[in-house]
């Protein structure tokens, strides 16, 4: 598609998709690392046979943090610094702060991963963003937020400049949902804030680390979503040739999810920090409005699949940026259809959020080979790259059915070899399921970091 034309941008922007780009997927490798030490000790039979069970729940929270926090907003880092560039039709506002910002994050993950890897502090299993507890750890979080905040300030301030220069111009939408996108993650960071500064001081710390990260964690997945559905859209442009929706309808969807994360900090002046209502609301802004926008679009996705088909009789599933875009609806439907069905507190919470959570990793994923170009990179065209977003779809499929059906026989979650009590061949099948699954879908998402990073790694094309 023509706006990935690597004419269209010039050597500093350049450099900075590369960076962003080079460290996203490399946080992939860690992540995928303590998802196998994860995978392998929830698995029958295998279980029992890994040496560090104590260290187990310290690889869940690098690996959450890794994967769910750091991977997202790091990939959309480069949406930010597109969105800054190509989208607006400009230059960004400051290239120096654009780089202090990258150095901040990047290096604030390195110390997390140097944190989770010596086993720092005690692991503390707060739901949306776990933490080790080390000063080390609080450092690394701090500066990553840091970075990040700072590359969406410098995104939105030339955003700003950039259409204010060119008013005749036509306003991409892209620009339009990662605005909205950076304000989100504004707001959620805001909430992290206010939190902070209501929360009892005489709270124990694993009371002190749930509450301070349930109101914006859950706003951060508003970003997400956000996200992914600009992801679907650049797919849909690249792969099909066109939008799925309009812009007028597609922005007064985003809108109105939009405007129910405003008045989010003002929850913390309107209810205790610590008190049930806080946490209901946040939970039924996300559980209601949040995913919306994305069912909407990805109705429009394969309406305009199907059109496709009608014009050229054959879909293009040897392509990776398109089986990505479908296993990425197919993914995050699934994940929010799980969400309806959950009672109680076992392993069909997780089945869930990693339906969801995978939705918008393949989303990514499948973006991620049509920015190699942008870098006089090509794009893998190898047997690993067609079959990459099958090994990662039909694995994280797997996984979340299988967690799923364990836990409708009641297997709890945030429990680890025998505690997990697999005392019936349901339980065992299940559990067996999501194990093979995870395999494949850690298989999957290395597949999807060599196809990266080999290009990248290389010397640039002539």
């Amino acid at each position: 598609m023509e706006i990935f034309s690597p004419n269209k941008i010039n050597r500093q922007t350049s450099r900075l998709i590369y960076a962003w780009l080079f460290f996203a997927v490399s946080t992939l490798i860690f992540a995928g690392i303590f998802a196998f030490l994860l995978a392998i000790s929830r698995t029958p039979f295998v279980q029992g046979i890994l040496p560090v069970k104590d260290y187990l729940h310290t690889a869940l929270v690098t690996h959450v943090v890794l994967s769910v926090v750091i991977w997202f907003l790091a990939f959309e880092g480069v949406l930010w610094i597109l969105t800054g560039t190509i989208f607006s039709k400009g230059d960004l506002f400051s290239i120096p702060l654009s780089w202090i910002g990258f150095c901040l994050s990047s290096g604030g993950t390195i110390i997390i991963i140097i944190s989770g890897i010596r086993a720092w502090g005690e692991p503390l299993l707060a739901n949306y963003i776990p933490v080790l507890t080390h000063p080390a750890f609080y450092t690394g979080l701090i500066m990553f937020a840091s970075g990040i905040f700072l590359t969406i300030i410098n995104s939105l301030l030339s955003i700003y400049k950039n259409l204010t220069n060119n008013r005749n111009e036509s306003r991409s939408f892209i620009t339009f949902i990662m605005g909205l996108t950076g304000l989100v993650v504004l707001i959620a960071f805001s909430c992290f804030i206010l939190a902070h500064l209501f929360l009892p001081s005489d709270l124990n710390i694993n009371t002190y680390f749930e509450k301070l990260f349930w109101g914006g964690g859950h706003i951060l997945q508003f970003s997400n979503t956000f996200g992914m559905i600009c992801a679907w859209i650049l797919l849909s442009q690249i792969i099909l040739n066109k939008s799925p929706m309009p812009d007028r309808p597609a922005k007064l969807f985003l809108l109105i999810s939009f405007g129910f994360t405003i008045p989010a900090p003002l929850f913390y002046f309107s209810f205790d920090a610590i008190g049930m209502e806080l946490r209901d609301w946040f939970t039924r802004l996300m559980q209601f409005i949040a995913k919306a926008p994305a069912g909407a679009f990805a109705i429009a996705v394969i309406i305009a699949i199907k059109s496709f088909k009608a014009e050229i009789k054959k879909l293009p599933w040897d392509k990776p940026g398109f089986s990505a875009l479908i296993f990425s609806i197919i993914l995050f439907s699934t994940g929010g259809i799980l969400s309806l069905l959950i009672r109680g507190i076992d392993v069909k919470i997780p089945s869930h959020y990693h339906g969801v959570i995978g939705g918008v990793t393949l989303s990514f994923m499948g973006l991620s080979y049509y920015i190699l170009p942008l870098l006089n990179r090509d794009i893998p065209d190898t047997k690993m790259a067609k079959i990459q977003p099958y090994l990662y779809g039909i694995g994280q499929m797997l996984f979340i059915l299988g967690m799923f059906w364990a836990g409708t026989h009641g297997v709890p979650r945030k429990t680890y070899g025998e505690a997990q009590k697999l005392d019936d061949f349901v339980k065992l099948a299940g559990m067996g399921i999501m194990g093979f699954g995870g395999l494949i879908a850690i298989l999957g998402g290395a597949t999807f970091v060599l196809n990266i990073l080999i290009p990248l790694l290389k010397r640039t094309k002539t």
